[in-house]
């Protein structure tokens, strides 16, 4: 994600999760030829060693270099990039003046670590730093709550196959085989739609399929197994917009902490799905899908916080993100104020208790408000500082 243009970001974060359907697909069919389910485990989980050597075949990403200070590796991989797409990158000088401007940044606002207590205090502060400020703690609180909920209504829904079908592998195939559709087009749905609009639909479709299939007499096996491969195609497009936000809204400083964690969250919901498909399923065979309709309309109803839509970029750092939330609130005090164009740059600052916003003419002009009354220097509207 780090790596791509924001124009062919999502398309190709989408069309990767593909595979993750094609796995559910064989996985039903494994367990209808290993019936003994230690092999079948071990069967399904020795393909994950081919992944080790990508530890030496795939290089870091280059921003993760550059906020952790480690400028040099970072402009290797920037001149192997270059090099297998044949483009030419600005002179080294300049490429290194550049890369040193971010680091620079990164440890203006990065500690150092010269004793035993100083690492103690990183160690629990790399902890808390997601609930450190407020934008950052609004975003983690929204997507460990989303994590949650899909993930009960994810894994609900594929573990369902005996109460909605009478052949619980062919179930899983199709359920699998359902995901497909949901990983390649969920990229252009959320290109022709934008972010949050297209989540927020899709936990309401998937909210309203299950409730249906919550009152829908046993007897109608079809229509059952019908609304419950729509309810799983739905809920698949919203994990996956899930896991796709969730990597744009966290910064590069500690978007592996935030989005790893984040399935933590998920990871409760698939432990706690058994218990709702099996334990309460088995005394009230309509309360499981209630239960997972009635998460998937409370995410509906509040998704992400401002999940930004094509052409913006990642923030790197914490201060980028909380700088981006203040940018946002200037840009509408100054509206409010009288400030008519919606080019240029708005910067605001206080003085003895009153807000003046400002703004650096750029082919437009301003309504109430000149270029004289701004005080803050010119070096602050540099192009990292309005990211």
């Amino acid at each position: 994600m780090e790596v791509l243009e924001p124009k062919r970001r999502t398309l190709a974060a989408f069309g990767l999760y593909s595979v993750w359907g094609v796995t559910g697909m064989l996985y039903g069919g494994l367990g209808y030829l290993i019936r003994d389910w230690r092999m079948l485990q071990t069967v399904a989980t020795l393909p994950g060693l081919l992944i080790l050597p990508a530890l030496w075949l795939i290089d870091e990403s280059p921003l993760w270099l550059i906020v952790n200070g480690r400028s040099q590796e970072a402009l290797e991989i920037f001149s192997k990039m270059a090099r297998w797409h044949g483009v030419e990158l600005p002179a080294e000088a300049e490429m290194k003046k550049l890369v040193e401007e971010q680091t620079a940044e990164v440890r203006n606002i990065t500690p150092n670590h010269s004793s035993v207590w100083s690492v103690m205090k990183s160690v629990v502060g790399n902890g808390v730093i997601l609930f450190k400020t407020p934008r950052l703690r609004t975003i983690t609180l929204c997507i460990y709550f989303n994590y949650l909920v899909v993930g009960t209504v994810y894994y609900g829904l594929s573990l369902s196959g005996a109460s909605v079908s009478d052949d619980p592998y062919v179930y899983l195939v199709l359920s699998g085989l359902m995901e497909l559709p949901a990983y390649l087009f969920s990229g252009y749905i959320v290109q022709y739609f934008g972010r949050k609009s297209s989540l927020s639909s899709f936990f309401l479709i998937a909210a309203a399929v299950l409730l249906a299939l919550a009152f829908t007499p046993a007897a109608y096996s079809t229509t059952v197994l019908v609304l419950a491969m729509a309810g799983k195609l739905a809920i698949t497009v919203g994990f996956q917009m899930v896991i796709f936000f969730s990597g744009e809204l966290f910064p590069t400083e500690v978007r592996s902490r935030g989005v790893s964690t984040a399935f933590m969250m998920s990871c409760v919901g698939s432990t706690v799905a058994p218990f709702i498909t099996d334990l309460v399923g088995s005394m009230y065979p309509w309360a499981p899908f209630v239960i997972f309709g009635t998460g998937a309309l409370l995410q509906g109803g509040k998704t992400f916080p401002a999940a930004g839509d094509s052409g913006q970029g990642l923030p790197d750092t914490v201060a980028n993100l909380e700088a981006r939330q203040t940018k946002q609130s200037d840009m509408i005090l100054a509206s409010q104020a009288g400030v008519t164009s919606a080019r240029g740059v708005v910067a605001s600052h206080w003085s003895e208790g009153r807000q003046s916003a400002c703004r650096l003419q750029h082919e437009t002009h301003l309504a109430t408000t000149t270029p004289a009354t701004c005080s803050l220097p010119r070096r602050q509207y540099s192009p990292v500082a309005v990211l």
